[in-house]
């Protein structure tokens, strides 16, 4: 009994281990995945925001703002100049209002005086505003995306559009930026796809203009960006974080291998089990020579043992010394684990429910709040308070500087709640004040009193710290959680619309 027991506590605590190691690396995996997408997805914003801002700058040319377009030869240095000195663009091009083409880069493009035909480059003609395509195949045979810009005269007459456009299957501005991030087909790597579903960036060019299972597209579809267990094309198990680019509906995926992770943590287990199994082969010799004279102290772990490996906590009174070395040192070590366990425990469950920054609850526990009080039918209120000009204060000092505004704001709010307030951060600059059994004049005087207080409060930088909040009641405006934090939310609204530094009830 004294040898099965070792065997079976070592056992339990190497399959917790296991597990355990197992789901944090499938955890980690998909959250830096889900943030290198989210990262990648901001550049993409960024990438095309600056093709805008190029375009721009060469529709206000004064050649073609004036029309002054009889030195073509001056023109066209202009545009090769543009497409050199720009990294975005495999072509420029400028086609008048009547979409004739009038000037490309490169010259050898043979595209001069001809007209745009497609359904997509008519669009951008006819629109006379900023446009992104979607990715199709041109005339020419490539897979592109064109982004343009309206041209004007100093009248404000439509003069054309200026156009550049992205080979999606050649060496671009797509594979630049994205070519370190790629990694390989086999362990983790990172892809684009457009609305449609269709691959407009692989690793491996060739699978471009594939197309991606429907079951796949409509998880992407499902949010702005998130995290899934996916299969690819090939039927490989994959760990993914996608996130979407507002501009166009492109899919930013970052996706590793499950075998690789795999094989990384049965490579651990390896290692843990060879580190074990001399001290488990010792134990076990001395519990055989002695077994008959130590039965007693061992059964007793043993039934401890059991408790512990069924995933309850152990009070750490049942860990008594005892005469018997071995069964003492066997009594320590279960000690210590279970000390482990109540530890990390303890620390995984609030985890689970504090925003680390602030230290208030996080949107799950308040939820979960509002569940239960929904459930018994509680009356409660509902305060949306939100930092106004918080942009402008990140921008400004840098999002270190933010972050301490944000502790401020939630160390305020903490001080100044009831202690039966439930205090948790939103999301991003916005945090929520739950109280049960409280009417509209009570919640209204503490909502002024915590905004007159980060008012007043000092700050990490010049300025001082104003906050807009909204008030709303249940039952009195909505019957579900939904429904008031709706009507929070309507009323933290009007007081951005009517000036900030201000608290509006629902109503």
């Amino acid at each position: 009994m004294v040898s099965f027991s070792i065997l079976i506590t070592m056992s339990i605590m190497t399959y917790i281990q296991y597990n355990n190691e197992k789901q944090s690396l499938f955890q980690n995996t998909m959250s830096h995945n889900l943030s290198s997408a989210q990262k990648m997805a901001v550049t993409t914003e960024a990438l095309f925001s600056s093709m805008r801002k190029t375009l721009h700058a060469v529709a206000n040319i004064s050649q073609l703002r004036t029309m002054d377009i009889n030195n073509k030869e001056e023109l066209q240095h202009i545009f090769d100049l543009v497409l050199q000195s720009s990294p975005y663009f495999n072509s420029v091009f400028w086609t008048d209002e009547t979409g004739q083409i009038r000037t490309v880069s490169p010259y050898g493009s043979n595209m001069n005086n001809t007209r745009v035909t497609t359904k997509w480059a008519l669009e951008a003609l006819n629109g006379r505003k900023s446009y992104i395509s979607d990715p199709y195949v041109s005339p020419t045979g490539r897979l592109i995306v064109f982004v343009s810009e309206p041209v004007f005269d100093e009248l404000g007459g439509y003069r054309g559009m200026i156009g550049g456009t992205i080979y999606l299957e050649k060496d671009n501005i797509l594979h630049s930026i994205f070519g370190s991030n790629a990694g390989n087909e086999t362990e983790s790597y990172s892809y684009i796809v457009d609305s449609a579903g269709k691959l407009l960036y692989h690793p491996d060019k060739n699978r471009l203009r594939e197309t991606v299972p429907e079951e796949i597209v409509r998880q992407f579809r499902a949010g702005n960006s998130g995290e899934l267990h996916l299969k690819n094309m090939q039927g490989d198990d994959y760990l993914a974080g996608y996130a979407r680019v507002a501009t166009n509906g492109w899919v930013i995926v970052m996706q590793t291998s499950k075998p690789s992770i795999m094989a990384d943590v049965n490579d651990n287990l390896l290692h843990l089990i060879r580190g074990m199994l001399v001290p488990i082969a010792v134990m076990l010799l001395i519990a055989g020579f002695i077994a008959a004279r130590i039965a007693a102290p061992f059964a007793r772990l043993y039934k401890i043992t059991k408790v512990f490996a069924a995933g309850q906590n152990v009070s750490l009174q049942e860990f008594k010394p005892h005469w018997n070395r071995e069964a003492d040192q066997l009594n320590r070590m279960m000690k210590a684990a279970a000390e482990t366990q109540a530890k990390q425990t303890s620390f995984l469950q609030q985890e689970a429910i504090t925003d680390p920054l602030t230290g208030l609850f996080n949107r799950r526990e308040m939820e979960r709040c509002l569940d239960l009080w929904d459930k018994r039918g509680d009356r409660y209120a509902v305060l949306l308070l939100d930092i106004d000009h918080f942009k402008t204060v990140n921008d400004t000092y840098g999002h270190q500087t933010g972050d301490e505004v944000l502790k401020t704001v939630a160390s305020v709010i903490t001080e100044s709640s009831p202690a039966e307030a439930v205090c948790s951060r939103y999301g991003g600059e916005e945090f929520v004040i739950l109280l049960r059994e409280h009417n509209m004049d009570q919640v209204y005087v503490i909502a002024e009193q915590i905004r007159q207080t980060i008012s007043a409060a000092p700050t990490p930088f010049a300025g001082k710290i104003t906050v807009s909040i909204g008030i709303s009641l249940s039952p009195e405006h909505g019957v579900s959680r939904a429904e008031v934090l709706q009507a929070a939310d309507m009323a933290l609204y009007r007081a951005k619309r009517e000036g900030r530094n201000r608290t509006i009830t629902a109503g």
